[in-house]
C-alpha cells in the first residue's frame, strides 16, 4: 500500500468512527447541601450505591447512562420524603413487570422523578414520594412524540422527565409540575441557538434527552 493509500484509508476510518463520547453536566448555584455522584456503575452495583446514599440521607435526583453503565446523582436537597427504584431489562412499554411496579407505587403516591435507559434496552426508573406532581402519564415511541405532548399540554400536563434507550424515546408528563408554559426544542444537533432564544423569552431547561 502506498503512502497516499494509507492516508486515504486513515481518513475513511476517521470519517466512519463513532463520535467521541461526551458528558454534559449542568450545575446551578444552590444553598449548601450534600451531593454525591457516581459514574461507570454496573448493574450489580446500583443497589449498593443508592441504598448507601439513602442511609446517609441522600436521595436520587438524576440518573443517566452511557455505554451501558449508569451515572447516579444523589443529594440532600430533593425535598422528597421517600424513594424506590427499579432496574429492569426492559423499558416502560416493553416490560410488563416494570409497568405493574410503576402502577403499584403510583397508588402509594410515588411519582417518577428520574429515569434512564441503556443502549441495549434495560432501564433504571426512580420514583419518589413528597413531590408536587399529581397525575402522570408516559409515552414510548420510536419517533419523538410531539403530537402527544401537545395534546397533553391541553390537559394540564407538562414534560418532567425524558430518556432514550437505543433509538426509542420515553417521555413522562405530570400534572402539578408548577410550570405556566412549556416549549420543546428538537434538533439533529445540540439546539444551542434555540436554547438561547428561549432563554431570552424567560424559559429555562427542565428536561433533556438525546438518541
Amino acid at each position: 500500500m502506498t503512502l497516499e493509500e494509507e492516508v486515504e484509508q486513515f481518513k475513511k476510518k476517521v470519517r466512519m468512527r463513532k463520535p467521541e463520547m461526551k458528558w454534559i453536566i449542568i450545575l446551578n448555584p444552590h444553598q449548601a447541601m450534600d451531593q454525591r455522584y457516581l459514574h461507570n456503575v454496573a448493574d450489580a452495583r446500583v443497589a449498593h450505591h443508592i441504598e448507601r446514599g439513602w442511609e446517609d440521607g441522600l436521595l436520587v435526583s438524576s440518573v443517566a447512562s452511557c455505554q451501558n453503565l449508569w451515572t447516579l446523582i444523589l443529594d440532600s436537597g430533593t425535598g422528597f420524603t421517600s424513594q424506590v427504584y427499579k432496574l429492569s431489562p426492559g423499558f416502560l412499554d416493553e416490560e410488563e413487570i416494570l409497568k405493574e411496579w410503576i402502577e403499584e407505587h403510583r397508588k402509594k403516591n410515588y411519582r417518577i422523578t428520574a429515569m434512564a435507559g441503556h443502549d441495549y434496552g434495560s432501564s433504571l426508573v426512580v420514583m419518589s414520594k413528597g413531590t408536587k406532581y399529581g397525575q402522570q402519564c408516559y409515552d414510548c415511541s420510536y419517533s419523538f412524540p410531539f403530537d402527544w405532548i401537545k395534546e397533553k399540554w391541553r390537559e394540564g400536563f407538562y414534560v418532567t422527565s425524558m430518556a432514550t434507550n437505543g433509538m426509542e424515546w420515553r417521555v413522562v408528563m405530570s400534572q402539578g409540575a408548577g410550570f405556566s408554559d412549556q416549549v420543546v426544542e428538537l434538533d439533529f444537533l445540540y439546539p444551542s441557538e434555540g436554547i438561547h432564544r428561549r432563554w431570552s423569552c424567560g424559559f429555562c431547561i427542565t428536561a433533556t434527552a438525546a438518541n
